[in-house]
């Protein structure tokens, strides 16, 4: 098989992979009244489902790398995709709340370990072409967050149900696995050139792993709190509930071109500080204009926010332009993402809290806008570093494509 050949298979194994990155957790959101009343699930219960996706996130996130030093990159990929469509089974078959969210956990589980690892295994692929091929992992998994928040309810409503409608994201699923099948069999795992592995500790360590965690959480934060808030931020302003999902469907929907946009420019310039500021700035005048009135303009809010989001693509293009192995990368993307998604599952977490207590989302926006000061510190420090493996001393490793 040629080369050419064999690198469109890998990319698109990864999309197809990638796609399915968000779709459980956002399916859910759509079809949660119904589920509950289904399953008989209480409010404190649907509250703690909804927060399940950053947490598992964090803690299952911890466990990439070593999963990948032990197994390999393909072979931990194909097993945390495998360990996801078995919890999507097992969700899907259960009849009671404890079954359900055990299920849950164990999807999500798989996705923790995969968010950790296609940085590193793009890297390995492509170590002079990784911020392509990840625009288009992430354009993949941003249309596939948006369709699943698109369409889990009008499947549910045309099949008959929740339950049916959760089948397609473990078909979805499903169709990466003859790809890391594929890929496993195809590809020797990397050997070692250093005396010992890079480890969390190590990047734990760094002035760039703080910095990328920070970085990542504070932006994580804010989506999260978005993708949960938005469209009840807009109801108590007087808008429907359609209406104000398709404010939420601008938020994501405009994501798809921007998270091929801005990994792009970010593997293209040298140090896109400019166009970091751009994406803050942005967020900050989108949460102003919610703050003011989201009845005024109540397109153009969602649309600044969705352009402050494509700080996320332009993150997994940084850890891959600032790490020169697949071990670095792999080390300073599960420190960044595992301990950022603590940070992220306050976000939401947050806003409920200050709202509650106020009366009102002003407070909690004027917080989450604050949030791009430390989130536009970090990145410039994070844009203007060297890479993991130069801060830890360690001598470089010439990078090969992988055959």
């Amino acid at each position: 098989m040629r080369p050419n050949r064999i690198s469109l298979l890998i990319t698109l194994g990864v999309a197809i992979v990638a796609f399915n990155l968000r779709t459980i957790a956002v399916a859910i959101g759509p079809v949660l009244p119904d589920l509950a009343a289904d399953l008989g699930m209480t409010q404190t219960v649907a509250g703690v489902l909804t927060a399940l996706p950053t947490l598992c996130f964090a803690v299952f996130g911890f466990l990439a790398p070593r999963a990948a030093a032990s197994w390999g990159l393909h072979r931990a990929v194909l097993f945390a995709l495998l360990v996801n469509i078995v919890g999507q089974v097992l969700r899907i078959l259960a009849g009671e709340v404890v079954g359900f969210m055990a299920g849950t956990i164990v999807a999500l589980a798989g996705i923790g370990i995969i968010n950790v690892l296609l940085p590193p295994l793009v890297k390995w692929h492509f170590p002079f072409r990784d911020g392509m091929v990840t625009a288009v992992y992430v354009t993949s998994q941003t249309i596939g967050l948006t369709l699943a928040g698109l369409y889990t309810a009008p499947l549910a409503i045309a099949l008959g149900g929740w339950r049916a409608a959760f089948w397609l994201w473990v078909v979805t699923a499903v169709l990466g696995v003859p790809m890391m099948v594929w890929s496993t069999r195809r590809f020797a795992e990397p050997r070692r050139h250093s005396a010992k592995p890079i480890t969390l500790r190590d990047a734990a360590r760094t002035r760039l792993g703080w910095m990328m965690m920070i970085f990542f959480g504070t932006q994580s934060a804010q989506a999260y709190s978005q993708f949960g808030w938005l469209p009840t931020i807009y109801q108590d302003a007087g808008f429907t509930p359609i209406q104000a999902g398709n404010y939420l469907t601008i938020l994501t929907g405009l994501g798809i071109p921007l998270s091929f946009i801005v990994p792009t420019l970010t593997y293209r310039l040298a140090r896109p500080i400019w166009l970091l500021a751009l994406m803050a700035v942005s967020g900050v005048a989108g949460y102003v204009g919610l703050i003011n009135d989201p009845a005024q303009l109540p397109w153009l809010w969602p649309a600044l926010l969705s352009l402050a989001g494509a700080v996320f693509p332009m993150i997994l293009v940084l850890i891959g332009t600032h790490t020169s192995t697949p071990a670095g990368a792999a080390a300073l993307s599960g420190f960044a993402q595992s301990v950022g998604y603590v940070l992220a599952s306050l976000g939401p977490l947050l806003v409920g809290l200050l709202k509650d207590a106020t009366g009102s989302f002003t407070l909690p926006l004027w917080v989450q806008a604050a949030m791009f000061i430390p989130l536009l510190i970090c990145g410039v420090i994070v844009i203007r570093s060297g890479t993991l493996e130069q801060e830890l001393g360690l001598p470089p490793e010439p990078a090969q494509p992988a055959d």
